[in-house]
């Protein structure tokens, strides 16, 4: 069974880094990174985030969420005002599932037949 300590590590070895290298580019001690690696401690959320950023991976991948490096979103097609993404099948967003967020966007599907617009634009939270 996949578990973080096991992705911070596989992820280092990839970069043929020691845990002391590690420690130095994330601003903790070796001692830190042992203790990730051993699964004795986690790190904190931003941590997390900035070692995701590092090896170039999701915080989905490094939380073993899925197998693939980049996360929830597999592909993204643009065609002019269409976007089309493919997701990964293993995770969902609020803990659905894959057929629960089937069965929600076949809804959506009815509606926008039904004369129903949607603005994306409502859904930023910016």
């Amino acid at each position: 069974m996949c578990e973080l300590k096991d992705r911070i590590k596989q992820e280092r070895l990839k970069r043929e880094l020691s845990q002391r290298e590690l420690a130095k580019i994330m601003n903790v001690s070796k001692q830190t990174i042992s203790n990730w690696e051993n699964g004795n401690r986690v790190p904190d959320v931003l941590t997390l985030k900035k070692l995701a950023d590092y090896f170039n991976v999701s915080t989905d991948y490094l939380l073993c969420r899925t197998d693939h490096p980049q996360g929830m979103i597999q592909n993204t097609t643009i065609d002019g005002n269409n976007i089309e993404l493919e997701l990964d099948r293993t995770i969902f967003p609020n803990g659905l599932t894959y057929e629960e967020v089937m069965e929600k966007l076949k809804a959506l599907e009815k509606l926008e037949k039904a004369g129903f617009k949607f603005n994306p634009n409502i859904y930023n939270d910016k």
